[in-house]
């Protein structure tokens, strides 16, 4: 044990001053070490605020406070800059996957603070402070626009072009013209009557279309739509000039149509769509016109039947306004294709040999059901018609489903949703048992999500995780309507900031976007063009990941921006069709007008279109 004598000097005192220089700066080191994980588009003012501070120092006990760059300094008012909020509310989290050795992260609450502006999170008494951090009232409503005008940039069969990164691309894909029979022989289309399969958009970084995924995704934006039409009457979406067939109708509705318009081709005399347009190869890095190959129409399926009814029936409450002829179009393919379904009660597909070497199936491995399209559809169809046999076949099917967050593996939660809201006419114990289920699945999700420091509450990050997380938060908002708890909204204000930075690795998975966003996603017009396109939500984590770049068993850390990655780096239109649900959503909840009565939410059918805007003299 060492002595220090008081009367003389001890060695260690007469040491040169570099040496304790050298002690300060690794403690500057190990400082400078911590960085913050926030949502890089902000938080809206009356949501949830929630940011990590990451790696610090066991025992190291910190302040964080939100600092305002352009407020005057109250105790030196020559200076610019001044701390306005404390965040006290601090709990400690551990990541195994990203976190240095012997440190500690901090989840950090500061959604007290409502005041709109633009902040920094800083960290008391050192250099280290977070990138601007924007609180306002239009978040949601602002990053709703790129996501959905990212389907534009899918089309298929015309030319579309981006006029900000001037990207662009000629019509493409104009020879889908031939089709597979179930004995895979190719048959030319005038075969069948001169189908017509152009148009529609691609699914994800290739160039197939599928019935399933359009599907959905159509239902997706429809159901935003459905939840309240008021907002989307001024949603301007800044089409080209000579956009074709633009003007007849709203910009969503008009974008939604190249959807619904394409399943109306896969739609055979009988009722059956066939399942998707493709090349028997995965196409090579090459833009969209560039991608010659022949391309097949394959089999049809059942499930994709029931999906198309579901959306078309959709359709046809939704198109009311906006193009009354179409709405009464969309309800007879929906019916007609329910016809086929009731001549075909069990499941039924037709693959080809060609179904994984240059797409995929959008068919669950080994399922040998379809009750959860059939009843989405049925559903659908009830609300739509109010006829009997469809109501009957919702009620009589339920037991045989499991309640989960909306996906193509399991849609009908839409179907239930919607049961809920606008049916009419309901089965009184039925309703409420559903409502029962409901809000105890979001109470699952809720209470996963409070030991989780990114508030995903997810245990694995499979294939498709940041559709997962959306769709997570999307029954949040649901409960939120059926109970006005404000633990369901909270929650999901939460879960939209995982998809802009709130994860471990501190990334914006929507491209184009503010912070550290993906750049390189596995989307071959955008590898050929080496430009990025804006709002494109990617796969995200995959812990399961067999494409050799991602790693694995990661958790939420198993991304790599990496085009090559295609387990986890590629966009798809489901992907933006959730996180489009989830924004718009959070944006009616929050910006939505006050409401005289107390009561839950009324019926979407007793809401109105706002009133048209004054006209200049």
């Amino acid at each position: 044990m060492i002595k220090h004598s008081i009367l003389k000097p001890s060695k260690w005192s007469r040491m040169p001053v570099s040496i304790a220089f050298c002690g300060l700066a690794m403690l500057a080191l190990q400082a400078q070490a911590m960085t913050f994980n926030f949502s890089s588009i902000g938080y809206h003012s009356q949501g949830a605020k929630t940011a990590v501070l990451k790696d610090i120092p066991e025992g190291r006990e910190v302040e964080v406070v939100l600092y305002d760059p352009a407020k005057r300094n109250p105790k030196l008012p020559v200076l610019m800059g001044a701390a306005v909020y404390k965040i006290e509310s601090i709990k400690v989290f551990q990541d195994k996957n990203t976190q240095g050795p012997a440190t500690k992260n901090l989840l950090l609450d500061f959604s007290n603070f409502k005041t709109p502006g633009t902040y920094e999170l800083r960290v008391e008494g050192t250099e280290i402070k977070s990138g601007p951090l924007k609180v306002s009232d239009f978040l949601f409503w602002d990053t709703l626009k790129p996501v959905v005008k990212s389907f534009y940039y899918q089309r298929c069969g015309q030319e579309v072009g981006e006029r900000v990164v001037k990207l662009s691309h000629t019509a493409c894909h104009l020879k889908d013209a031939n089709f597979l029979t179930p004995t895979h022989r190719v048959m030319d289309v005038d075969d069948d009557g001169g189908l017509d399969v152009l148009g529609g958009w691609h699914n994800g970084g290739d160039y197939a279309k599928y019935v399933t995924s359009t599907a959905l995704s159509a239902s997706r934006l429809m159901a935003m739509h459905e939840w309240n039409p008021k907002p989307f009457k001024y949603f301007r979406l800044e089409y080209p000039l000579f956009e074709p067939g633009y003007g007849g109708m709203d910009d969503l509705h008009h974008e939604i149509k190249a959807g619904l318009d394409w399943m109306m081709s896969m739609q055979r005399n009988d009722g059956a769509l066939y399942r998707k347009v493709a090349g028997k190869q995965w196409p090579g890095k090459v833009k969209p016109e560039d991608d010659d190959q022949p391309r097949y129409i394959y089999g049809v399926s059942t499930q994709d039947t029931a999906n198309a009814a579901a959306a078309w029936a959709m359709a046809a409450r939704d198109f009311k306004k906006a193009d009354l002829g179409y709405s009464v179009k969309s309800l007879l393919a929906a019916e007609k294709a329910w016809g086929f379904l009731e001549s075909r009660p069990e499941f039924m597909v037709q693959r080809s040999d060609s179904d994984f070497s240059g797409s995929g199936e959008f068919l669950n491995p080994g399922s040998r059901t379809d009750t959860p399209y059939r009843l989405w559809a049925a559903a659908e169809l009830y609300i739509a018609t109010g006829k009997l046999k469809y109501h009957q076949y919702f009620l009589q099917h339920l037991n045989e489903i499991s309640l989960e967050p909306f996906s193509w593996a399991n849609p009908s939660i839409q179907g239930i949703t919607d049961y809920l809201l606008y049916a009419k006419i309901q089965d009184a114990g039925t309703a409420e048992t559903l409502k029962r289920s409901v809000l105890r699945l979001a109470d699952t999700i809720a209470d996963s999500m409070e030991d989780d420091m990114y508030a995903t509450g997810l245990q694995k990050f499979g294939a498709s995780s940041n559709q997962e997380v959306a769709e997570r938060g999307a029954v949040l908002m649901v409960a939120y309507r059926l109970s006005g708890k404000e633990r369901y909204r909270n929650a999901a204000s939460r879960s939209l900031s995982y998809f802009f930075g709130m994860n471990p690795l501190g990334m914006t998975y929507v491209t184009g976007f503010p912070g550290k966003s993906t750049a390189h996603p596995s989307h071959r017009w955008m590898e050929a063009s080496g430009k990025l396109l804006l709002g494109y939500l990617v796969d995200g984590p995959n812990q399961f990941a067999t494409d050799g770049k991602t790693p694995k068993d990661r958790g939420a850390a198993s991304y790599i921006d990496d085009a090559a990655a295609k387990s986890g780096n590629e966009p798809k239109i489901l992907n933006n069709a959730s996180l489009a649900y989830l924004l718009a959503l959070l944006n009616d909840s929050y910006n939505a007008a006050p409401k005289e009565e107390t009561s839950a939410p009324k019926s979407l059918l007793d809401y109105q279109l706002a009133p048209e805007r004054p006209k200049r003299k």
